[in-house]
């Protein structure tokens, strides 16, 4: 029997979105492979609520910040008082936490870092600092792309492996997708005469390109009336989200949504999944869609084509590209052949490629290798 690891998650976000997501993904799906889980995220973040049955202790951020020596101290209390093996880091922020917080206190702990956005290695000395050295023993990276990134600032290929997002499946057959598509239509403030659903749920933040599609939504409309456009998530574009939409949210031709725990369900009920994405590492809501049947247009963008392969598994669009985006919602809006078939590949393509259980696998086998001192 291989000896229980104590690993420590850090997070700096305390609102909802794909990393966040993939690290809950990870720690319920490996309750069972003497794994001992422990978490430090901002005070009462959607994450430790979402995983709070699952880890065995949690520590409290304020801001997370480098120099801030007091949550220093706290967290390298907490890491020698509950024994943590590996310190796992998830976001840029906590990348910059985790590297002074074992080169200052803890060098025996080995420091994971996961890199979910394609931001290049900035030029400064601290910045490389914290990639080039050995302070970090290995970066997983979700794309090919990010890798790509990654090496071209100077880390070493040893240093990196590939592990794809993933999702949890769920059921996805005509009665489930029925039953949400019943429930989606009657989402308050939606005119009920729309008849081609189409869903984003991201984070509103300004590379998620949504203004982009709200304005290929306009020009989808007038073409074809009967297009509803559903927006899920939340963010610091909101409010202004909102006033450009205006026109549409009155109308009943547009709804946001807010931030939603049922994101499968509203997949099972759309008929496209849009993500029109500026700047994307991987877009793991896209294996979502494709785990629920339902087509997917997405920008040729960065970590996006590793999932979509244009007219197979979906449809791809330059990003910033409204036009384009438009005469896409379009094609599957009077295509319902092409829009199932899409739909259909992108499904035996996902549940091949990107199963929770090889992500968690990968990812446990890094930490034994790493603990073992083993190269990769």
């Amino acid at each position: 029997m291989t000896n229980p690891l104590n690993v420590l998650h850090i997070d700096s976000s305390s609102i909802w979105g794909g990393g966040q997501s993939q690290i809950t993904t990870l720690i319920q799906e490996s309750k069972q492979l003497e794994i001992t889980h422990h978490l430090a995220s901002p005070k009462n973040s959607k994450l430790y609520f979402k995983v709070r049955a699952q880890i065995t202790g949690y520590v409290p951020l304020h801001r997370l910040s480098i120099i801030n020596p007091i949550q220093f101290i706290r967290v390298r209390n907490y890491c020698i008082k509950n024994k943590i093996d590996i310190v796992h880091a998830h976001c840029g922020k906590s990348h910059a936490f985790a590297y002074w917080l074992k080169r200052l206190f803890l060098p025996q702990v080995v420091l994971i870092v996961h890199r979910r956005i394609p931001a290049k290695i900035r030029p400064n000395f601290l910045s490389r600092k914290k990639f080039i050295d050995l302070t970090v023993n290995h970066f997983i990276c979700v794309s090919n792309f990010i890798k790509g990134v990654l090496m071209s600032g100077g880390v070493d290929e040893s240093r990196l492996s590939v592990i794809r997002s993933s999702k949890k499946r769920f059921p996805s057959n005509p009665e489930a997708k029925i039953k949400a598509r019943d429930a989606l239509s009657r989402t308050r403030g939606l005119a009920k005469d729309g008849n081609f659903y189409i869903l984003s749920a991201s984070r509103l933040v300004p590379d998620k390109g949504l203004f982009i599609l709200i304005q290929a939504f306009r020009k989808l409309i007038r073409q074809y009336p009967g297009a509803r456009l559903f927006i899920a998530g939340e963010g610091e574009l909101e409010t202004e989200l909102k006033l450009t939409a205006r026109s549409l949210v009155d109308s009943g031709a547009l709804v946001f949504l807010g931030f939603r725990k049922d994101v499968p369900e509203l997949l099972l009920g759309s008929d496209v999944f849009a993500i029109p994405s500026l700047s994307e590492g991987l877009g793991s809501t896209i294996i979502e869609a494709m785990f629920a049947r339902t087509a997917v247009i997405g920008s040729a963008v960065e970590g996006i084509p590793e999932l979509i392969r244009h007219e197979s598994t979906g449809l791809l669009v330059q990003p910033g590209d409204a036009d384009a985006l438009s005469l896409s919602l379009l094609r599957l809006a009077e295509d319902s052949a092409m829009r199932l078939s899409l739909a259909e590949s992108g499904s035996a393509w996902a549940l091949d490629a990107c199963s929770a259980d090889f992500m968690v696998k990968k990812t446990i086998d890094i930490y034994r290798t790493l603990i073992q001192g083993t190269p990769q």
